[in-house]
């Protein structure tokens, strides 16, 4: 009984399949364009960054550092929170790490977001056109068992015709999934390199504590 309920699932084609597939691949085009929107609206300016904020702490001026970190990007916005206390007089270096690092993963956790569908649909989207080929082909010898014998040869021909369709499936399930581990291996990379960025710029600001009180005046004038 469940096998011959499994057959007429598996009657239906694979055609459903390839749908499915089509809506994947626009769903994973969809969350590619929406990351790299994101990352190049952020985009580091790390050789701009960098000498601004390191001036900033060498001549102990709280609000040039604030003004340096002001862009919303992954590295500005982890630091910021540090660079605030410190603009504050802020004079342990435990608290105003901690800050950074609870924006770290703020931060991570707004990049990365997203990320986790693509890498489903890279992953699974092989085994899904597999299984309409799987489908594709059990329809066709289904279909070429009701034919009689004296139907032989025009069977062959069927059969060869509907594995090769079946066959599309699987192909289709690869193509979708090479854009979409490539999208997902691209934005780890970029989110690994900004994160590498944030914490050695995060050593200078830890670094500055507790100087800053030497131009305090001066910052604020």
């Amino acid at each position: 009984m469940l096998t011959e309920k499994l057959l007429e699932f598996a009657n239906i084609g694979a055609e459903w399949v390839l749908w499915l597939l089509v809506g994947l691949s626009a769903l994973s085009v969809y969350l590619l364009l929406d990351r790299i929107l994101l990352y190049a609206r952020t985009r580091e300016r790390i050789g701009v960054l960098e000498p601004a904020l390191i001036g900033a702490l060498e001549r102990c001026d709280a609000r040039r550092a604030a003004e340096a970190v002001a862009r919303d990007t992954f590295v500005s916005n982890v630091l910021r929170p540090g660079v605030e206390l410190i603009e504050k007089g802020q004079t342990d270096p435990g608290a105003v790490e901690q800050a950074m690092l609870g924006a770290m993963a703020r931060e991570r956790a707004r990049y990365e977001a997203k990320l986790t569908p693509l890498a489903t649909i890279g992953n699974n989207a092989p085994f899904i056109g597999l299984f309409g080929t799987v489908l594709g082909i059990i329809q066709a010898f289904h279909e070429m068992g009701k034919l009689g014998a004296d139907q032989a040869g025009g069977a062959n021909a069927m059969i060869m015709s509907a594995i090769g369709e079946a066959l599309v499936a699987t192909g289709v399930g690869i193509l979708v999934a090479i854009p979409a581990v490539a999208a997902f291996n691209w934005a780890k990379s970029s989110i690994a390199s900004r994160v590498r960025n944030a914490e050695a710029l995060m050593r200078a600001v830890i670094s500055g504590v507790g100087r800053f009180t030497c131009t305090e005046p001066a910052a604020k004038g």
